[in-house]
Order: C-alpha cells, then sequence, then structure tokens
C-alpha cells in the first residue's frame, strides 16, 4: 500500500492488544467463515479450505489504531474478501462483521472488494497468534483497526448500516485513517446488533 502517512497517526514499533470480549478458544481446524445476508448464494466455508479454494495472497500493509498509534508494516497471509464476495454475489451495500466472540463492526461493502482486504490466518511468517484474532482475522487496511475484526467468523450483508460495538458508541461508520474519521458524533442515534451472528 503506497499512500501518504495518515494524519495525526504516531509510528509504534508493535501492536497494542485489545480485546473486548474474552477472546474464544476455537481450533483452526473447527473454524468455519460465513457469507450471509444479502446475498444471492450464502457461504459456509472451514477455514482450512479457504487458501485451496480461493488461492492464498501475502499482504504488507500498514495498520493505523484510532487511538493515534500504527505499526508501519505487518506481513498478512490469508484470502481476499473480494473472492468470497464474488461468489456469494451481495446486493447489500453495507455488511456486519462479526467475531466468534459477539464484536461486530461495520463496514461499506466498497472496503470489504478491495484488494488489499483479507480474512487472515498468518501474521508476519507465523501463525495468527491468539492475541491477534486466531484463527482467522478480518484484516481492512484502508480502516482504522476497530475494522479488521478479530476471531472473524461471518460477513452480514445488509441494505442499510448496522453499527457495531464501537460505531453504537460514537465511532465512525466508514473509519477512514486518510480522511481521520475516527468519530461520527452527529450522527442520528443509531441502535447495534448485540447478538452473536
Amino acid at each position: 500500500m503506497d499512500r501518504p502517512w495518515p494524519p495525526n497517526q504516531v509510528r509504534a514499533r508493535r501492536f497494542v492488544v485489545y480485546d473486548v470480549f474474552d477472546p474464544p478458544d476455537i481450533p483452526f481446524e473447527r473454524h468455519v467463515i460465513r457469507v450471509a445476508g444479502l446475498v444471492e448464494r450464502p457461504l459456509e466455508i472451514p477455514l482450512r479450505e479457504l487458501a485451496d479454494r480461493y488461492g492464498c495472497v501475502d499482504l504488507v500493509a500498514p495498520f493505523h489504531c484510532v487511538t493515534g498509534w500504527s505499526v508501519e508494516r505487518v506481513t498478512w497471509r490469508g484470502v481476499q474478501t473480494k473472492a468470497l464476495l464474488d461468489e456469494a454475489k451481495p446486493y447489500g451495500p453495507y455488511a456486519l462483521a462479526w467475531g466468534a466472540d459477539g464484536y461486530n463492526a461495520s463496514l461499506p461493502m466498497e472496503a470489504l472488494m478491495e484488494e488489499t482486504s483479507i480474512i487472515a490466518w498468518a501474521m508476519d511468517g507465523e501463525p495468527l497468534p491468539k492475541k491477534h484474532g486466531a484463527p482467522a482475522r478480518l484484516v481492512v487496511p484502508t480502516r482504522y483497526g476497530w475494522k479488521s475484526v478479530k476471531y472473524f467468523g461471518a460477513l452480514e450483508v445488509l441494505e442499510e448500516p448496522a453499527p457495531g460495538y464501537w460505531e453504537v458508541q460514537g465511532y465512525s461508520l466508514n473509519a477512514d485513517p486518510w480522511l481521520e474519521e475516527r468519530f461520527d458524533f452527529g450522527r442520528p442515534q443509531m441502535r447495534g446488533r448485540r447478538t452473536s451472528f
């Protein structure tokens, strides 16, 4: 990703690890990725089959946290979300990304269709550590880090934006770091989806 550095982000040597809920304990071999909601073809694919089905990509990208720190280069391995969505054929412009722990984040479909958005199972040449979201993490480098859902399990395609955990609390629905879209305090109150997908 060859873009200028986002405003008001400080380079950090390592991640600050956050979890909203207790991290789930899910074996890689049993984890399933789902695409559902407003799609022509719902998908339910074991994580272990993703690479064979869609091909594997290596992505080097920065990671920008809304709190102001960034890790300049992170190497992820996984499959592009675009590959799954091309097969599922979504007809809604928004999605909720769900973690297996019940955490969720709102994303515009255009962000998920970018070449750099992936479902990752490896990080910096090693299997994804649990503290970074194993067995799978959604990685969306063009958005602040809370959109890169840990313990990723599902995309729920929607007609209207539905705020996730942080968006309900006033964080931006779009969250573009280069536009400094950190908060949407002027947005009308929206109810989030609190139950696990």
